[in-house]
Formats: C-alpha cells, sequence, structure tokens
C-alpha cells in the first residue's frame, strides 16, 4: 500500500487507532511562513506520483544511514540528498529516515539536532510534523504544518460534530512537482494497540456468535510505517483528517465540521483500489424496519481477496441492554452478486449497533476498511436469523462460484424470491470435471427433512439444472457443492436465499398455439449466437406475461453473455484503448469470465499492443508544431532528414505518389487538423502494415543511426526513433529504443 518499497514491517493488526500530535512544538518555529506558494487544489494522482521502483534506492540508504549522521541537520542532509535530483525524491528520504529512526531510535544526540528531535519524539516532548517540517526546509523544500481535526483513536463511528471538532491534530503540507501534498508523519509512524472507548459489545463474527464486552481502554502505542500517510490524495485523506482551514485541504469541494461527522469512518486499507462503496457512505445509517444493506462494489478486476465483517451492540446508547438470552448468530448476510458484495443486517432488537467491515486475502490478515453506525428504532417478525451459516463464501454466485467449476448461473443474486409452490430454477454450466451436491436448509428442519424439495442433473452440453420446489412460507438456504473428480475435495461453490412469502401463485390457464410458439421460439433462441433475435424473442415472452419455467431466465443470462461478447467484439474492432478497457474490466467481473476468456485475452493482447504504439509515439507526440513547421521549411533538406520523412509518411499509409519528391512531402507537411503529422502519428495504428511497407522503411531508415539524423534535425531523429520502434516490433525483434 502506499508508495515505495519497505524493509521496515507493515503492521497487520486490524484495529489499531491514530495517534494525536503532542503539542510542544518551539514556539518560535512558524507553521505557515510567508512567501509560500499559496495553497490550491492538487491534480496529479498518487499512484502517477509515486512509483514503487523509484524509491528502492532512496528507502534502502535511509534506512542503512550510521547513527552520527543524524547528530546535525547539515550531515543529515547531505548523506540523503547525495545524488537526488527531485523535490519528490528528497521529501521521500526525509520521510523514510524519519521512519526508520523511529523503529530503531538513535542512543542519543547533541541538543536540537535530528537525532536528538527523535528522542524527544518518542517522550512525547516534540511532535512528528516539527521534525519533517524543519528537515524539509532546511533542504529548501517548503512545507508547513497544517492544524485540523482528525478521527484518531478516541473517535467513534457516528460521534456528533461536537465530539469530532475536539479531536485536534497536526500534520504537514510539502511543494513537491509544483503543487502542494499531505503527509501525516504521526499516523504513518506510529499507532495504538489495544484502545477502546468501551462502548461496544462483539456480538456476531462472520455468521458465528459472540458476546465479547469491550474493556475501555486508553492502549498502548506501537511503532508503525503505513506507507498510505505519505503523500495521500487530498480527497481520501479529508475523510479522515480535515484541515480547519479549507485553503489548506487542497479541494475544490472542501470539507466543514458537518461533512467530515456525516461520512463513514473509512481506513487506509479502504482506500487501496480494491473495492468502493457504492451504498450511502454516511456515518450514521437508520433501518427500514429493522434492516440495513450495504453494499460494495469490487473496482479492482484482479483482487481476489475477501470481505468479512463484525457485528457490535451498543448497550451505553440503546434504550435497553441486548436481552442475555439472545444470541445474536447469522442475523448479517453477506450477499454476493458478481462483482458485489452487500451486507444485508438484521437488527432483533431495537438499540444502537455498529457494523465493521474488514478486507484481505484468503486465509491472510483482515483489515478494517470502514465502520458504520446503525440506529434501529423498529423491527419485524421477519427478522430471524439466516437458515444457516455460509462463511466468506456468502450468499451468491462469485467468482469462487466459477473457481468451483460453475460458471454463468442464471439467479445472478442471492436472494431470490418465490410465492406459492413453483419450481424455482438455477442454472449453470459446467467447465470442470466436478460431481454435483445440493442441499436445502431451513431453520427448525434438516436437510434429510427437505430432501425431496430440490434435485438435480447435468444434461450432455454440461449444464446443471438445479430445480428447488419449497413445502411452505418462510427462509430456505439453497447450498451448491461440487467435488473435484481429480483431488475429491469439495466446495461450497455457491448458496442461494430463497424467501417464500403466503401468497399463493395465481393459476394460470393452458398456454395457447401462439404462446407455446413464443416459448418455443425464445428456447430456440437461447440455443443460437444472435443477440438481436434473442433479444427480441425475450421481448415477445415478457410482453404475454408467461410463467418462467427456468427458460426466461437461462434465456436473459445467455442474452448477458452475448452482450458482453458483442461488447468485446465491438470494442477489438474500434481499437481504442478506452473502449477496450471498459469492456474487458466489465466482462472479467461478469459471472461469464470463464467462458469469455479466449475474447478477453484478445482484447487484452490488442489493448496492449495499442498501448505499445502510443509509448513509440511519445517522443514524437512531445513535439510542437512549430517544430514541424522547420522541417517543412527545408528547400533543400540533408538527406537523411529527406529519407526519414519520406519513410514516416509511407509508414503512415500516405499514397506514394502524394510524396514522390521532397516538395510533395513539404505539401503534405504543411497540413493541418486531422491531416496534420503529430495527430497521424497519435492516431496511427498498425492494421494497414504490410511486409513491403516495413521493407521499404527500413530500407530508408537503416543507413544512418539516431545520432546522424540528430546532427541534422533533433525533430527528425525523434521521428527516426518512432520508426525504428515500429520495424522492430513488426519483426518481433530488438528492443524499443
Amino acid at each position: 500500500m502506499g508508495c515505495g518499497g519497505s524493509s521496515i514491517p507493515h503492521s497487520g493488526e486490524e484495529d489499531e487507532g491514530l495517534l494525536t500530535e503532542a503539542n510542544t512544538d518551539p514556539p518560535d518555529f512558524p507553521y505557515i511562513p510567508h512567501g509560500y506558494p499559496p495553497p490550491k487544489p492538487s491534480h496529479s494522482k498518487k499512484k502517477n506520483l509515486c512509483k514503487e521502483h523509484e524509491f528502492k534506492k532512496i528507502d534502502h540508504k535511509a534506512n542503512t544511514a550510521p547513527d552520527e549522521v543524524g547528530n546535525g541537520f547539515e550531515d543529515l542532509l547531505n548523506y540523503l540528498m547525495e545524488g537526488l535530483t527531485t523535490d519528490l525524491q528528497r521529501v521521500r528520504a526525509i520521510f523514510y529516515w524519519i521512519g526508520c529512526r523511529n523503529q530503531h531510535p538513535p542512543p542519543g544526540g547533541p541538543r536540537d539536532s535530528p537525532n536528538d528531535i527523535i528522542i524527544k519524539i518518542k517522550r512525547n516532548k516534540m511532535s512528528y510534523c516539527y521534525l519533517f517540517a524543519r528537515l524539509c526546509r532546511e533542504a529548501n523544500i517548503p512545507c508547513v504544518i497544517i492544524e485540523g481535526v482528525a478521527k484518531s483513536a478516541g473517535y467513534e463511528v457516528g460521534d456528533s460534530q461536537n465530539v469530532v471538532s475536539k479531536q485536534y491534530n497536526r500534520w504537514n503540507g510539502v511543494y513537491v512537482d509544483g503543487e502542494w501534498r499531505l503527509v501525516f508523519p504521526l499516523w504513518a509512524f506510529a499507532a495504538v494497540s489495544g484502545h477502546s472507548t468501551g462502548k461496544y459489545t462483539l456480538v456476531e463474527s462472520k455468521g458465528g456468535a459472540a458476546r465479547e464486552k469491550e474493556v475501555q481502554s486508553s492502549g498502548v502505542n506501537v511503532a508503525q510505517f503505513n506507507q498510505y500517510f505519505f503523500l495521500p490524495d487530498p480527497d481520501e485523506f479529508v475523510t479522515v483528517a480535515m484541515a480547519n482551514n479549507p485553503k489548506w485541504q487542497f479541494l475544490h469541494d472542501v470539507y466543514d465540521i458537518k461533512k467530515i461527522s456525516d461520512i463513514a469512518n473509512l481506513r487506509p486499507y479502504y482506500f487501496n483500489g480494491d473495492v468502493k462503496l457504492f451504498t450511502d457512505n454516511k456515518a450514521c445509517l437508520h433501518s427500514k424496519q429493522g434492516e440495513i444493506s450495504i453494499g460494495f462494489k469490487i473496482t479492482n478486476p484482479t483482487w481476489s481477496g475477501v470481505l468479512s465483517y463484525l457485528l457490535f451492540y451498543n448497550d451505553h446508547e440503546s434504550v435497553n441492554p441486548l436481552p442475555k438470552d439472545l444470541q445474536l448468530e447469522r442475523y448479517v448476510m453477506m450477499e454476493r452478486r458478481s462483482s458485489m458484495w452487500i451486507f444485508h443486517a438484521r437488527c432483533p432488537c431495537v438499540g444502537m449497533y455498529k457494523l465493521s467491515i474488514n478486507c484481505g486475502q484468503h486465509d491472510g490478515a483482515l483489515f478494517r476498511i470502514c465502520s458504520f453506525k446503525l440506529i434501529c428504532n423498529e423491527v419485524n417478525d421477519r427478522n430471524q436469523p439466516l437458515p444457516c451459516q455460509v462463511g466468506t463464501a456468502g450468499w451468491g454466485p462469485s467468482k469462487d462460484t466459477s473457481k468451483a467449476g460453475l460458471t454463468s448461473p442464471s439467479q445472478t443474486k442471492g436472494i431470490v424470491h418465490t410465492s406459492g409452490r413453483r419450481d424455482i430454477y438455477f442454472i449453470f454450466s459446467v467447465i470442470n470435471d466436478v460431481t454435483v451436491r445440493t442441499e436445502l436448509v431451513q431453520n427448525g428442519s434438516t436437510s434429510e427433512d427437505l430432501r425431496a424439495c430440490v434435485s438435480q442433473d447435468i444434461d450432455v452440453e454440461k449444464k446443471l439444472r438445479v430445480a428447488v420446489k419449497v413445502p411452505g412460507a418462510g427462509e430456505y438456504a439453497l447450498r451448491i457443492h461440487t467435488t473435484d473428480l481429480k483431488t475429491t475435495e469439495e466446495t461450497n461453490a455457491c448458496n442461494y436465499l430463497i424467501s417464500s412469502d403466503q401468497n399463493v401463485q395465481r393459476k394460470r390457464k393452458p398456454e395457447n398455439k401462439l404462446e407455446r410458439q413464443v416459448r418455443e421460439s425464445m428456447i430456440k433462441a437461447t440455443e443460437g449466437t444472435d443477440y438481436v433475435t434473442l433479444t427480441t424473442a425475450i421481448e415477445a415472452f415478457t410482453q404475454l406475461d408467461l410463467e418462467d419455467k427456468g427458460d426466461l431466465t437461462e434465456a436473459i443470462n445467455r442474452q448477458v453473455f452475448l452482450q458482453l461478447k458483442r461488447d468485446l467484439r465491438d470494442a477489438i474492432l474500434r481499437r481504442n484503448v478506452g473502449v477496450l478497457d471498459a469492456a474487458i474490466a466489465k466482462a472479467k467481473t461478469s459471472e461469464h469470465e470463464q467462458q469469455l476468456r479466449p475474447k478477453i485475452e484478445e482484447a487484452e493482447g490488442l489493448r496492449e499492443h495499442l498501448a505499445k504504439l502510443h509509448k513509440f509515439a511519445h517522443g514524437v507526440l512531445q513535439l510542437k508544431q512549430q517544430t514541424v513547421s522547420e522541417l517543412h521549411r527545408y528547400k533543400i533538406p540533408p538527406v537523411p532528414v529527406h529519407d526519414v520523412m519520406l519513410a514516416t509518411y509511407i509508414m503512415l499509409g500516405e499514397p506514394r505518389e502524394n510524396v514522390k519528391n521532397w516538395k510533395s512531402v513539404q505539401c503534405v507537411l504543411g497540413m493541418l487538423g486531422k491531416r496534420g503529422l503529430i495527430n497521424r502519428v497519435r492516431e496511427f495504428d498498425t492494421v494497414h502494415l504490410t511486409v513491403d511497407i516495413i521493407e521499404e522503411v527500413d530500407a530508408l531508415t537503416n543507413g544512418f543511426n539516431e545520432e546522424t539524423v540528430c546532427l541534422r534535425s533533433p525533430a527528425a531523429a525523434t521521428f527516426h526513433t518512432w520508426l525504428t520502434n515500429i520495424v522492430n516490433d513488426y519483426r518481433g525483434s530488438g528492443a524499443p529504443q
């Protein structure tokens, strides 16, 4: 997380709290000196500003700095700054040195030296932000100390504006690459472990009951290295720490005390970019008849982690304590919908709750990403526990379902509603050599009692069809397990919550000839590959309001698959990076990823190729029109310039008769707009290239190297490099220059 690699271990504690800076800085040290650049909103993103590989040497040098260099500011900066060329590198070296010394404090140092200040910081007699600012200023890098409020360890999600306004803290603003950026040294280097307000009792974790009362504790300070707080993006940072002066928030849409108080408690790990809230992000969420839903969408297609939850009850703020005989088990449903995770919390009694969401890898450490305060003022009889525990598999199809050998589910949501005693169908494509076991579960009944209510079969086309007929009203869990024939290992592939009400299904008349034809047409279209025909058939079916016997569900599922496949095909034909990215991301986060894998790989290969072409063109795209005009003004160009520019237009597909001599080359060089040379290089693609074009371009350019061309014209040399890279890439030989 964050910028750069680290030899210092990162904290894995999911419940660490954040500290408050000591208010002991020298009184004559100005927080915001006069003459600094005015604060303005930041434009660059941290991911574009910080490249991990660029910091490895800087971090290693700071980490291995001898203790004695910290005995004076000049010696330390001379050591850290040696060989560094940008302020970003210098800021990184300062930041990392402080973090390393915090982990391994020096034995001491002369008064007012960096080592001496580190010792005082550890004794809570000086602040990290003071040392960071002073080192930056000594290195002639503008750096300020920003005052504001921050959601530190004493904060609980849902705290009032009055409470939040008292969470005073300080951090830094540093001027790098022409704009102000944020650094919070204290939160980067230190945290408090075991802090608790003592207000909450853990009542449910991962579907299992718990009754663990928190004990009020100030916790223990621990050293850490949280790289998120090095140059975090202001729009993320402001959700946890807000400058009192809006200008120093570096935002267009500034926050006030109400806005930061109202937002959920988002933790640094939330901003990794793996998942994002798509439901309300308010700190306090009010239930509707005792139910609250919180949803996340996977935003990183390569992420393969898991989410989990902890449910707490607040005895202090609730009207009544939680009944002693009430065990909160299976009151939080974790629904999976392809690229979504949705937590449905059921409150069994009126009161104040807290729901914390954790994120991490399978069988790895989990990190808190956010917390919400749940306010329940009314409940109903339906707020009963779920039929069974399902663990991190959750409810509904997901990528884990595909890994277990089942793809393209007909039912894409984890909750399926039904009425009466009609059959409900669940259809999958079977992609691995597996056997399938299904079971139906209900509170108060065993799966053996309900065995007759569920059936399954796999046809010759490797389609799994599961039919369920629930015996009455209530909630049921359909559990689908697969066993790999090679390993004999059974996996819980998918779970569905079936909710049946007491309304009797309306009696339907036998279908007439037209209705039977419409149904048959849709079934036939489902077996085909024509998206338009299938869409028309589905519309005709739904207009007649025919009963879904599983065929409509399968048709809609097939329609989604064909749409995704068509989007990939169209994106490949359009050869546009943005369109390809959108189509690839949509396909990879769908239930049909495995079936679409060949087309996805084709699209990814093309996207990589187009990105490579853009990289090749980078030098040309940096040229100004004035530079191209200088080429146009040659009356009799040097031979290398003539041949390179002729080769350039041949590569771009210009008809040979339009560039038969320098005068005709000058004519096309003088074109502007879409026909302008730089724009044509920007739009260049290789679809029109032939071996003859490559051979002709190579014959014109391989007689001289880039240096030879550069002596005659630097601009022509830029085109020479572009042509050389295209030729080498086409032939599959040589590395790009």
